[in-house]
């Protein structure tokens, strides 16, 4: 497939590219309508090779990355009505329904697969990849003066955006333009001296067979989960080889499936009255959850390739649309017997989370980048900063569902359309005023509190209530500490309206700045240095993409998080519920410090089976045994071993 990238589109002719690519899906399309699998397929392979030879044929600059950037954000202004994605979908169904089920058609699925997972979250860890190299061979200045430089070209670039073409400012601004780029080449090559392999981390290759199977140890393996329009891929790659399956089940159907778990465990999603209705009705007990359904989704995305992962003690796990909001692990693995609202029922069930030690990752390639630097210097011993419980004006609220309560879920948000306004400078801040209606959240403080009893008083900082400032964040020393506990509310896509970013709530400032509005954003969390090998976000939703049709697998916030330099991110899918969060997180702590033989991942598989088997809450309609309980975190980056 990389050979057919470079025949089909040789490099610099990214133009040229994308309008064969355009024409190419175009076609396949069309002979699949008219049954003519073999042209289908043929055609579908051009667009493919056309989306791998467009992000290849770009370098590493500010103009490319912008490029890039443009085209994922804004496709139609690039590619007509195809994305990138789209044509790589086209061909991994074309691959599976014309039977090239060979080792050269399961090779090809893992390359087309992979180009489907690149975005945002792969650069974002290229990015960091690249920054803790340089650190390491001791270039961080260089590495922050070529920040700045791009820094400076991309204002250049932005404003040329302003300026008459063939005018004098035109041409002045160009030439400032050119200066800046030599400055940037010069910096480039001194960090290439220093720094052998920075920019192949910056920029990552896809990864072949061969590469891809010698990332992974003899007890690990990857799956990557991507639905289309056709069906629903499963791939699974070990040391000992790949194995694909394609599911009949289509993302349409995969969606409704999803939304219904989501709904089961408190999760933040809009519902009909309609589901509303026919949902509470579904299911015997005070406390059901559907585990037919999560049986059905294990059925046909798991199963077919489970041969595979027998025996495994780490699974990571990568998925786009839909499937990326919800944790694998609360599949059930065999026909559920019993009631599904009975605790003993729910702790009797195979779940997927007790085959293996689950990770989230945005790609196969991030694993790549993740162990490149693995041996970077992090601050040792167990000192954390945390933040929580922001001063906030709306009725104090618990977190989480209980029984048959579904709304129950951290306070209501405010409006997108009242969360943003325009500064004097044109900037879009959030609305103070808004973020104070917010439901105050004192669980947070509880949860912060009982950590800073396992480390102590001394290896603790603590920012609460009206501490909890946008401000003191960014003020903090985040580099030293080795965990960052931040939680709050998180506002995440749907909820903050098209002009403005995810991001997470804190105290609200008497008036909005851009040094603080009350809301740290994606962007602003890039921009943080932080050194912890642990970054906690027990905000509701912090771990999902936004379940768009080959939308990136993580958050914006998740992939923020990446940018800014975390090792490992421990994320909720849902509202953690208070009458857990403080025994999750301190037990996870607790077994490793017990066991050092753990990885990060296993602790976090304990202390679920854990909550999971703790039956103090049986009788009061909030039985741990369920899902909403043990299971909002997913574990995201590598093991930690």
């Amino acid at each position: 497939m990389a050979d057919a990238a470079e025949h089909t589109v040789p490099r610099g002719r990214t133009v040229e590219g994308k309008a064969l690519g355009m024409a190419a899906a175009a076609h396949a399309k069309l002979a699949l309508d008219n049954g003519d699998a073999a042209s289908a397929l043929a055609s579908a392979r051009i667009a493919a090779a056309s989306s791998l030879a467009y992000r290849r044929g770009f370098g590493v600059g500010v103009l490319d990355e912008q490029m890039v950037e443009l085209a994922e954000k804004d496709p139609s202004s690039h590619t007509g009505e195809e994305t990138f994605a789209e044509w790589s979908r086209l061909y991994a169904d074309m691959l599976w329904e014309s039977g090239q089920k060979t080792p050269a058609g399961k090779a090809d699925a893992l390359l087309v697969l992979q180009d489907i997972m690149a975005g945002r979250t792969s650069r974002a860890l290229a990015r960091s990849a690249a920054t803790q190299a340089a650190g390491l061979s001791g270039a961080a200045g260089l590495a922050a003066e070529r920040d700045a430089k791009t820094s400076e070209l991309a204002a250049l670039f932005a404003r040329s955006e302003s300026v008459r073409a063939g005018s004098d400012a035109d041409r002045a601004l160009w030439q400032e333009i050119g200066t800046a780029n030599a400055a940037l080449e010069t910096i480039d090559a001194r960090l290439t001296a220093a720094t052998p392999g920075y920019f192949e981390l910056v920029k990552p290759a896809l990864l072949d067979e061969p590469s891809a199977r010698a990332l992974l140890a003899d007890d690990e393996a990857f799956v990557t989960i991507v639905p289309t329009p056709r069906g629903t891929h499963s791939l699974v790659v070990t040391r000992e080889g790949i194995e694909w399956h394609r599911s009949e089940m289509t993302e349409a159907e995969l969606t409704r499936h999803v939304r219904r778990l989501l709904w089961d465990v408190g999760a933040n999603i809009d519902v009909t009255p309609e589901e509303e209705e026919r949902w509470s009705a579904e299911g015997e007990g005070d406390f059901p959850f559907d585990r037919g359904t999560a049986f059905r989704l294990y059925e046909e995305l798991i199963a077919p390739v489970s041969a595979a992962l027998a025996g495994k003690r780490h699974l990571f796990t990568a998925a786009t649309g839909s499937i990326s909001s919800l944790p694998l692990g609360i599949l059930v693995t065999e026909k559920p017997v019993g009631i599904d609202g009975d605790p003993a029922a729910l702790r009797a069930t195979p779940w997927f989370a007790d085959k293996a030690a689950i990770v989230q990752l945005p790609s196969l390639q991030s694993l790549q980048l993740i162990r490149a630097v693995a041996g970077r210097d992090a601050p040792t011993g167990s000192s954390m900063i945390g933040f929580g419980d922001p001063l906030l004006e709306g009725n104090a609220a618990t977190r989480g569902v209980g029984g048959r309560v579904r709304a129950a879920r951290g306070g209501s948000m405010p409006l997108a359309s009242s969360m943003w306004r325009a500064s004097s400078g044109g900037t879009q801040l959030a609305d103070p005023a808004a973020l104070r209606r917010l439901a105050r959240l004192p669980g947070t403080e509880r949860e912060l509190k009982a950590m800073e009893a396992l480390l102590g008083s001394t290896q603790t900082k603590l920012f609460l209530a009206g501490a909890a400032t946008e401000s003191n964040l960014k003020a903090a020393d985040l580099a030293s500490s080795s965990v960052l506990f931040l939680a709050t509310h998180g506002l995440v896509a749907g909820e903050v309206g098209e002009i403005g970013e995810p991001g997470l709530v804190f105290t609200p400032p008497a008036a909005a700045s851009a040094a603080d509005d009350g809301l740290l954003t994606a962007s602003e969390v890039a921009a943080l240095r932080i050194g912890a090998g642990w970054v906690i976000l027990s905000a509701c939703n912090t771990a999902a993409g936004d379940g768009r049709a080959g939308a990136p697998g993580l958050s914006g916030l998740a992939r923020a998080f990446f940018f800014a330099g975390s090792e490992s991110l421990l994320a909720s899918h849902w509202p953690v519920r208070d009458d857990v969060a403080a025994v999750l997180t301190v037990r996870l702590f607790e077994i490793l410090r017990a066991d050092p033989r753990l990885s990060r991942a296993e602790a976090l598989q304990r202390v679920e089976r854990e909550i999971r088997n703790d039956t103090r809450d049986d009788p009061y309609l909030k039985s741990w045994s369920h899902p909403s309980a043990w299971a909002p975190f997913s574990l995201i980056g590598d093991v930690g071993r």
